[in-house]
């Protein structure tokens, strides 16, 4: 099945609050992953590499509930990417006022594959389970104990997901400057 239509019904932020608008999105699929950055998606994940490599071998990457490329709700970066963030954000780990050495073990020892975008936080596989590194706080809670149960978190209610995750999805309205946050995921279903 495809989806057809999908969009956010979405609320003002601020004090025109009890305001909705509808805001069309899509998502940007990345192409299959090469053989060779699968055996590098194996080699990073070890054991638990099995869930994570199905859909990217699928879709190596992709953006979700795009409406332009200024507003997008979830970024998972493409396999070559990946060893690269995670290098970066321990290099930044100093911005926030912390060490390598006082990070959870997710962080120091995870894998970085995505982030909610323009959060500067960023979503770590490791050990099986899918963290949350949040710079204005958080814990070493995992936020889905397997990568499949990442998957059904965000297909179950993708605009809870993505406000748990700090709500720094926002979207326009094209006119205003109002920033739209979404409430509630609607699309209707084809077969092909």
């Amino acid at each position: 099945m495809h989806e057809l239509d999908p969009k956010f019904i979405c609320y003002a932020a601020g004090p025109d609050s009890a305001k909705r608008i509808e805001v069309p999105v899509q998502h940007a699929l990345g192409a299959p992953a090469e053989r060779s950055y699968l055996k590098k998606l194996r080699s990073l994940l070890g054991q638990h590499a099995v869930e994570v490599e199905e859909l990217y071998a699928k879709h190596d990457g992709f953006d979700l509930y795009v409406q332009s490329p200024e507003h997008v709700g979830l970024v998972w970066l493409p396999i070559s990417e990946w060893e690269s963030a995670t290098h970066r954000f321990r290099e930044e780990l100093a911005d926030w006022g912390r060490s390598l050495d006082d990070a959870y073990d997710f962080e120091r020892e995870g894998v970085v594959f995505g982030e909610p975008a323009f959060s500067g936080n960023h979503l770590f596989l490791y050990k099986g389970a899918v963290y949350y590194s949040d710079h204005d706080g958080g814990d070493d809670t995992p936020l889905a104990h397997s990568f499949n149960e990442l998957l059904e978190r965000i297909v179950t209610d993708p605009a809870q997901f993505l406000y748990d995750l700090g709500c720094y999805a926002r979207y326009t309205d094209g006119q205003t400057e109002t920033q739209w946050i979404p409430e509630r995921y609607v699309s209707r279903d084809r077969r092909t």
